[in-house]
Order: C-alpha cells, then structure tokens, then sequence
C-alpha cells in the first residue's frame, strides 16, 4: 500500500522538487545581480563618494546611501515580481495545497525576503564605499 501511495504521489514529489531548485536558483541569481550592479554603481561613483566624504558625510551616510540604492532595486523587483505571480496564478493553483495562490501572508513574506536579500547583497558594496579614502580616491 505505502508502494501504491508512492507511486501515485511521485509526479507531485517531482514537480516540487524541480520547482524548488528552480526557486532557489532564481534567488540565487537575483542576488548575485543585485550585488553586482550596486558593487559596479559604488565602483563607478567612487570619486563622488570622496567628495561627500571629504565635505564632512559620515560613513553611515555612505552606507545608508548605497543600501537604499540596493532597496530600490528590490523594492522595483518586488512589485515586478508580485505582478508575475498575479499572472502565474493559473499555473500555481495547481500545485498548491491549502494555499491560495493571493496568501497576503506568503506573498507579503516572499516580498519581505527579497527584500532582505538584496539588503544583504548590497551590503558589502556599501561597507567597501565607506572604506574609501578619500584623499587617495580624488587624486586617482
């Protein structure tokens, strides 16, 4: 009988699965973009940087600036992507159990997580921003 269950639960089993690892590979690939736009965006405005820091901006002010750089993308990918599941709806209704596929909870905790995420990408350009000396980065 638990052969019998099994069996018939094995294309289900393989169908999460396969969408986890996809899952899992599209956040991953998510936060590699995020950092490497906010670390080429701090690469690039270096000298802009050494300036505010030269006239007297903290670095927590760097740090705040360049993570709110890396929260606005997430906040765009965030909405982008709460579109695209509206849209895939159809789809995912079929393969969730017990879950609408609008739950404000798990939506609003994807969005939040996301949101995390590209926090944490985007954190070591930020910490790398405000180690900038400013003297060697103006007469660079």
């Amino acid at each position: 009988m638990e052969q019998a269950v099994s069996d018939s639960e094995a294309p289900r089993r393989f169908n999460t699965v396969l969408i986890t690892g996809f899952a899992l590979a599209a956040v991953l690939l998510a936060v590699l973009g995020i950092y490497s736009v906010i670390a080429f965006s701090v690469a690039s405005r270096v000298e802009e940087m050494a300036i505010r820091m030269a006239l007297g901006s903290q670095r927590g002010g760097i740090v705040r600036l360049v993570l709110e750089s890396g929260a606005k993308l997430a906040a765009v990918g965030c909405v982008l992507g709460l579109g695209g599941a509206a849209a895939a709806s159809t789809v995912l209704r079929s393969m969730l159990f017990g879950v609408s596929p609008f739950d404000p909870l798990v939506l609003t905790l994807a969005a939040v997580g996301v949101l995390l995420l590209a926090l944490a990408a985007s954190a070591l350009p930020a910490f790398r921003a405000a180690s900038i000396d400013p003297v060697q980065a103006l007469r660079g």
